[in-house]
């Protein structure tokens, strides 16, 4: 596939990638095969290319053209790349050089200044600490409560959130919104009592459940102008109005509010688990 010195260029970020795969693969490859098994299986399942022809006997030659694929990806590629070589059993990965992957990654990416961080084996939008951090709560606490259908849509939020090149923005909107409407009437469901009637689902409000989820007075508004914000650029019908062309939905947006729903969900249950009462 050429010679090492013509497949050396790319972007730092590129570049601290590729160097973390070679630093794992090369450590844990005491057989000097690795590169051969791995470049074997990304071109029969991710690059889905011949493999008739491919070097995988000559492990060093297989490296270099495994770099050569590698470099010549678009940034997003190799996200998926990276995704691929943590999920499919195709990729001839050892359960080893995963974990290496996960513990190093999410640090080199923080170190050349990515907008991405590894989350259970994705890659997910990351503009601050906090956001991350909302988004790992909520989906713990609705794991936590066996809430499969928010856990669902939550999942789904954050996959559109994650596409690349370009995000799903409308989509994740949708699916936070359905999230949050899930978890509200399982907040409402707990704290009734015997005999009374079943609650309603109710999108883009929370104010049904603001006496069983304790949201004080002052800031129930403030919640409830996010959330009839997120349902209007969602696409999902609004109730006492005219399906209508939704307005263009801005990403930086999309995310801001899809970080917000994750954190209303985590607050929803976090303050039933601190009373310990109706989610007892």
């Amino acid at each position: 596939m050429g010679e090492e010195t013509n497949v050396t260029a790319g972007n730092p970020l590129r570049n601290s990638l590729w160097n973390l795969l070679f630093r794992v693969l090369s450590s844990t490859d005491f057989a000097k095969m690795a590169w051969g098994t791995v470049l074997r299986g990304a071109c029969l399942a991710f690059f889905r290319e011949p493999i008739d022809e491919l070097p995988i006997e000559d492990n060093d030659a297989s490296r270099l053209a495994l770099k050569e694929r590698f470099l010549a990806l678009p940034e997003h590629r190799i996200y998926d790349l990276f995704e691929f070589f943590l999920t499919d059993d195709r990729a001839g990965l050892k359960e080893l050089d995963r974990k290496l992957i996960r513990r190093g990654v999410n640090e080199l990416l923080e170190r050349e200044g990515a907008t991405v961080r590894l989350y259970h084996d994705r890659f997910r939008p990351y503009q601050d600490a906090l956001g991350f951090d909302e988004v790992a709560a909520a989906e713990e606490a609705v794991r936590l409560f066996d809430l499969p259908a928010a856990r669902r849509h939550l999942d789904t939020a954050h996959a559109y959130l994650s596409r690349r090149p370009d995000p799903e923005s409308r989509g994740a909107l949708r699916e936070a919104v359905l999230a949050v409407a899930a978890v509200a009437m399982e907040v409402v469901r707990r704290s009734a009592r015997e005999g009374e009637i079943p609650p309603r689902l109710v999108v883009g409000s929370v104010a049904h459940a603001a006496r069983a989820a304790a949201i004080p007075a002052d800031l129930l508004p403030g919640i409830e102008a996010l959330l009839r914000r997120a349902h209007a650029l969602s696409g999902l019908p609004l109730e006492g109005k005219e399906p209508g062309e939704p307005e263009p939905v801005d990403a930086r947006e999309a995310h801001l509010l899809v970080v917000f729903a994750s954190a209303l969900i985590a607050y929803l249950l976090g303050r039933k688990e601190e009373e310990g009462t109706a989610f007892a």
